[in-house]
């Protein structure tokens, strides 16, 4: 029984250490803290306590607070053990938790971020309730307390700070693992931090162009006086510097490209030192490392880069933050004001970046290019459309924080009720919107009294340098990003025309998976296309045909990703397509056993003049041929893939069964001779020894008795691929001389890919030597004597070659291809 004992309690243990983590530990130990601070806060309100006695507000604050933080990091180590190895494998070889936990992704680190700026706002806003005085010594709204005991409001600001840190951790360990993840890709290898994201001659017109605003805005705010004796002279030249600024946009790219050209010569004379970049570069290097991080790490903090329901995300943490800039003593609420801001720009910047993505992928018309940064997850247009919505309120929360700091910048006018400062500060910001850019300043050409709250001060340029910038924001975000939607909107409806009519043949990557989406309708447990689906495909198959295009229903390159596109409705459109229209799709090797099967298939049944049946094969007309070469080609030459004259290829026997099977139906047409080359090269470079036996079958003489010990073998290994209709055998034999040269020379390359270990080297050897005496009147007979020498056969003790005189008996003619 004490035996017993031990060994469950050793089982015990053994299960305790394997379930067992340092992060689980943390949790816990990090809650319990937590606990610990949240009991020393609430003790002073026990009854019968004194509060004097056992109030400890600091250390139950840093013990609440570092645990719930420790907590919370070591849930994100947590989630992302389980997450990351998930993001490492391709999506098309993940499973379907791996999809699940990629779908699920951080969400739960950003409920907890929302849980905490909840808490924190909260707490905010019932310090400013005279009935409740939880602590009075917490200073976060009054400004005149905060200057003075600046410490609290520090300190919340820094749990506001931490209560993003695990989100932001998160998604550092998301941006690597992703492009660890394109370093399989071909290209110069991906960076965190981009240096091309904004170009030189992009960053100085906008330098140019921001440097002249400033200065124009700081002497309109000191030129008071000048009125209407300048007035005419600056309308002047206002009209002339918008000229001259569309003009200057003409000769911009020409005077780039002759400093490109200058900074090349000088490089090329080595007056240029290497390992940094020129002077002029330098700053928009700069800029796009900005932009990177922008882009890559501060977004998806906004929740918006998270699967399900984005738009709530942005909401629940864009709320709280505006709220905490209203209410927190100036001018410290300008903190959550200014996160806000920052999630807002790089939410516009990222969603920039995808529409750049979306243009790359419509050119490349693939999704997995290293020229792709970001990716097809999410368009992130409603998600930054939403945050710039949000800007509309945290612009004139920023104008009253700085009001509350700067006292003399704004004034009330008088008269006018300012006592809600939020309804206050709205209404001016509203006036300064009708002067706007899309309003084109209406109430001032038509007269409308517009009475705003709050005006800039007459004795200080700062009301009026903020006025102006909160104008120039609006200008910006509307006519950049409110124009830009409309854009994406009318260039999406163009590509839906221009499918229709037949002109093109794919959609960009978010329109590609709104157009399956819409098509497919769910059938129970599978999807189906819907009737107006099937009507729009076969339209759009006789516009193509009527223009003398491809009769695809989709582009072939892109239907082969979408087989494995995550989203079911895509995937079970793509197969339908696939199967319905004898789509060519698929792997290489996928797209030779379909195209094979096409040219088996392609014939019809009739009756001969003896009233035999016989087969009809397509092929035989030219118009056929001409539509399926460049098919052909192109699978071909994604089977030798870029390495083509230096890896050996793994092609499987039932590959090489495929190319003969090609060959046997297209071998014999003058026009197929690029192809016949092809499929020599990719034998040569084949490692299974069915492909020495695809080249005998191609230079072996098919009708000569003293072959048959090469014959049988073919024929035994092809079975029918190299049977004729009436049972014959009828292998692609080569009759040009030239191209049966090439197979020697494969033979000889093919033959060095797997050694010279068994069977396999002798009968080459032997076949060689046959071949070499066979084609002596033959401008053949070189190759294979090379081929021959090449593998040292010659000095081969295991050679067995045929006897001298059989060579007289044989005679090889040269035929012709079919024209």
């Amino acid at each position: 029984m004490g035996r017993q004992g031990t060994a469950a309690s050793r089982g015990s243990y053994k299960q305790f250490r394997a379930e067992w983590s340092w992060s689980a530990t943390a949790i816990f130990c990090g809650l319990a803290l937590a606990a610990t601070g949240a009991f020393l806060l609430a003790a002073p309100f026990f009854p019968d306590v004194a509060p004097a006695n056992v109030r400890a507000d600091w250390l139950a604050l840093a013990t609440l607070i570092t645990g719930l933080f420790t907590a919370n990091m070591a849930r994100m180590l947590q989630i992302w053990g389980r997450l990351g190895p998930a993001l490492s494998k391709a999506p098309i070889k993940r499973r379907p938790d791996d999809h699940a936990l990629v779908h699920r992704g951080f969400r739960e680190l950003f409920y907890w971020l929302i849980v905490a700026l909840a808490a924190l706002t909260a707490v905010a806003y019932l310090s400013t309730l005279h009935s409740i005085q939880l602590w009075p010594d917490i200073a976060l709204v009054d400004s005149t307390m905060a200057a003075t005991t600046p410490l609290p409001i520090i300190v919340f600001l820094g749990t506001l700070a931490l209560a993003f840190l695990p989100a932001a951790g998160a998604t550092y360990l998301y941006a690597r693992t992703e492009l660890s993840h394109r370093a399989l890709l071909p290209g110069p290898p991906g960076k965190l931090f981009r240096s091309d994201a904004v170009s030189p001659a992009s960053f100085w017109v906008s330098f140019a162009l921001v440097g002249l605003i400033v200065l124009l805005a700081n002497w309109a705010a000191g030129a008071r006086d000048a009125g209407s004796a300048l007035s005419g002279v600056l309308t002047f030249w206002i009209t002339f510097f918008v000229i001259a600024l569309f003009v200057t946009f003409i000769f911009v790219p020409h005077i780039s490209r002759f400093f490109v050209g200058q900074q090349e010569r000088r490089a090329a004379q080595g007056k240029i030192l290497a390992g940094g970049a020129p002077p002029l570069e330098a700053p928009a290097v700069f800029v796009s490392w900005l932009d990177s991080g922008l882009v890559r790490l501060v977004a998806p903090l906004s929740g918006a880069t998270q699967k399900g329901l984005p738009h709530l995300l942005v909401i629940f943490i864009l709320l709280p933050l505006t709220a905490l800039g209203f209410v927190l003593a100036a001018p410290w609420g300008l903190v959550p004001i200014a996160i806000g801001m920052l999630l807002v720009a790089a939410l516009g910047r990222r969603w920039a970046w995808i529409e750049e993505d979306r243009e790359t992928a419509s050119r490349l018309l693939k999704t997995d290019a290293r020229e792709i940064q970001i990716g097809f997850d999410n368009d992130l247009k409603d998600e930054a459309l939403l945050g710039y919505a949000f800007l509309f309120v945290l612009v004139p929360l920023s104008l009253h924080q700085l009001w509350g700091w700067q006292r003399d910048a704004f004034e009330p006018v008088e008269g006018a009720d300012v006592s809600n400062a939020f309804f206050a500060w709205l209404s001016f910001f509203g006036a300064e919107l009708a002067k706007a850019v899309p309003f084109v300043d209406w109430w001032e050409i038509y007269q409308v009294d517009l009475k705003r709250p709050i005006e800039p001060s007459e004795t200080s340029a700062l009301g009026k340098h903020l006025t102006f910038l909160s104008r120039a924001m609006v200008d910006l975000v509307i006519m950049a990003a409110l124009f830009q939607a409309i854009g994406i909107w009318q260039r999406n409806r163009t590509q839906q025309r221009l499918y229709d009519a037949g002109q093109i043949d794919a959609f960009d990557p978010f329109l590609e998976e709104q157009f399956f989406k819409e098509g497919m309708q769910s059938a129970g447990s599978a999807f189906i296309p819907s009737l107006k689906f099937e009507e729009r495909v076969q339209k759009h198959l006789e516009r193509r045909s009527v223009l003398g295009l491809p009769e695809t229903p989709y582009n072939e390159r892109r239907l082969t990703d979408l087989l494995d596109h995550p989203e079911e409705e895509v995937r079970a459109g793509a197969e339908w397509m696939v199967t319905m229209f004898d789509v060519i799709v698929g792997k290489p090797t996928r797209k030779l056993e379909l195209l094979a099967d096409r040219w088996d298939g392609s014939w019809t049944s009739s009756q001969s003049a003896n009233g035999r049946p016989r087969r009809d094969y397509l092929h035989t007309n030219a118009e056929w041929r001409r539509l399926q070469k460049p098919r052909i080609e192109g699978v071909l030459e994604e089977l030798l893939g870029a390495d083509r004259e230096t890896g050996p290829k793994n092609l499987s026997d039932m590959d090489i069964l495929n190319l003969m099977r090609l060959l046997k139906h297209c071998g014999d047409y003058a026009e197929f001779h690029y192809v016949r080359t092809e499929i020599v090269e990719l034998l040569a470079q084949t490692t299974a020894p069915l492909a020495f036996w695809a080249l005998v079958a191609q230079t072996c003489p098919p009708r000569d008795s003293k072959f048959t010990r090469w014959t049988s073998e073919v024929h035994k290994r092809f079975g029918v691929t190299v049977t004729a209709d009436s049972g014959a055998y009828s292998p692609p034999y080569f009759g040009i001389q030239d191209e049966r040269a090439l197979c020697y020379a494969a033979i000889a390359e093919h033959a060095l890919t797997y050694g010279v270990s068994g069977s396999m080297p002798k009968e080459i050897c032997e076949y060689l030597d046959l071949m070499r005496r066979i084609e002596a009147k033959t401008k053949a007979r070189p190759a294979a004597k090379d081929a021959y020498k090449r593998l040292g056969c010659s000095n081969e003790g295991g050679c067995d070659p045929f006897c001298p005189e059989e060579t007289d008996l044989v005679e090889i003619e040269e035929e012709e291809p079919v024209n």
